[in-house]
């Protein structure tokens, strides 16, 4: 089946790690998502040609129109059922490969071969679509988006003082378990092994507490920000960042999200070292890529760029490939737990998230 095409890494889950949904817990027959901006598709594998796309559990079909906007809307035609990712792009419409239909980018049928009329149904309404960072976003929830996508300027090549990376993966958990991740300081020590010189800590914020240069403010209703902080490394993870010149006495995680998406900044004793984009695209129940893109911060000293650039990079892939294996195999659903007080912003969180399911509910 079809995901999203053109990725760095494997998007394919394992089949063996695969998980069989329990029809027993509540929410999973659903994706549970919330009204948000996700990513659909990477800029570059959205070319001249119609492209398979799945999509919050749909089949769809992505092409560019005119001007080379990216429209994106159901794949199958309203006529016969053939799928319009097999047809040609033809003066700016999308032509079926069967009967010749033709649809705009707002997925509007404009013409039916042989008739002068055009039935009502024949639309297949197109979902809302930016174009930024790379990525082409849609809105999800609503027919019209209810805040604008968040701004990342250090992710646009025009932005000097930053060399980028990004690469994304399939995991089997939902676009909630992925987001709230970020909100649990615990599993920092347990799961990545931060030996650290104390514990670490979490403040949830609120939308003034971030300073201005961590970017253009999100629209206040659809935040949630949050700062986590913890001390310098110790043991062998401190002997080995001493000798690399990447410890310090303190470190600091800015997180400024909304409910699909997060923008982090991430400091040393003060200094950024990058900025981070974490995203999602859900795919399907229990199937959401996850998207990474880092703007590393430049000095202008070449090797000392060069050092940061590599430890930075290993450093979030490594977290990253750590997270994938609990991702793959955790129980399936957005599952709620027993808690303990270091769960006090993932809790938090997920109220805010659920808020923004409910505002999505119904929409189809």
């Amino acid at each position: 089946m079809p995901l999203v095409p053109g990725m760095p890494r494997s998007l394919r889950p394992d089949p063996a790690r695969t998980t069989v949904p329990d029809p027993a817990d509540h929410g999973l027959s659903g994706m549970n998502l919330a009204a948000s901006w996700y990513v659909a598709v990477l800029s570059r594998a959205l070319g001249s040609r119609a492209l398979p796309i799945t999509l919050f559990g749909e089949p769809m079909v992505a092409w560019r129109g005119p001007g080379g906007r990216p429209s994106i809307m159901r794949r199958h035609c309203p006529h016969m059922g053939a799928s319009l990712a097999d047809g040609r792009i033809i003066d700016g419409t999308l032509r079926c490969p069967f009967h010749q239909w033709r649809f705009d980018a707002s997925g509007t049928c404009v013409a039916v071969p042989g008739s002068d009329h055009i039935p009502a149904a024949a639309s297949r309404p197109a979902v809302r679509t930016v174009e930024r960072y790379g990525y082409v976003w849609a809105w999800y929830g609503s027919v019209e988006p209810m805040f604008p996508l968040p701004e990342l300027p250090t992710l646009d090549p025009a932005t000097p003082g930053f060399r980028r990376f990004r690469f994304a993966d399939t995991t089997g958990a939902t676009v909630r378990r992925i987001m709230e991740n970020t909100y649990d300081p615990d599993h920092l020590v347990e799961l990545h092994g931060l030996t650290v010189a104390g514990s670490p800590r979490l403040t949830v914020l609120q939308p003034g507490d971030l300073p201005a240069d961590h970017g253009p403010p999100i629209d206040p209703a659809a935040w949630f920000g949050a700062e986590l902080g913890w001390p310098r490394y110790v043991g062998r993870l401190g002997f080995l960042t001493r000798l690399l010149g990447t410890n310090a006495e303190e470190f600091r995680l800015r997180v400024d999200g909304w409910p699909a998406g997060q923008r982090i900044a991430y400091d040393a004793d003060g200094v950024l070292q990058y900025r981070l984009l974490l995203a999602t695209t859900p795919i399907a129940a229990n199937q959401t890529v996850q998207h990474i893109a880092v703007a590393v911060a430049r000095t202008g000293r070449f090797w000392r760029d060069l050092r940061s650039f590599l430890a930075n990079r290993a450093e979030v892939t490594f977290a990253s490939d750590q997270d994938l294996p609990i991702f793959d195999t955790i129980r399936p659903g957005d599952h709620h737990g027993i808690y303990v007080e270091g769960d006090r912003g993932v809790l938090k969180f997920r109220k805010y998230y659920q808020s923004w399911v409910d505002r999505a509910a119904g929409y189809a």
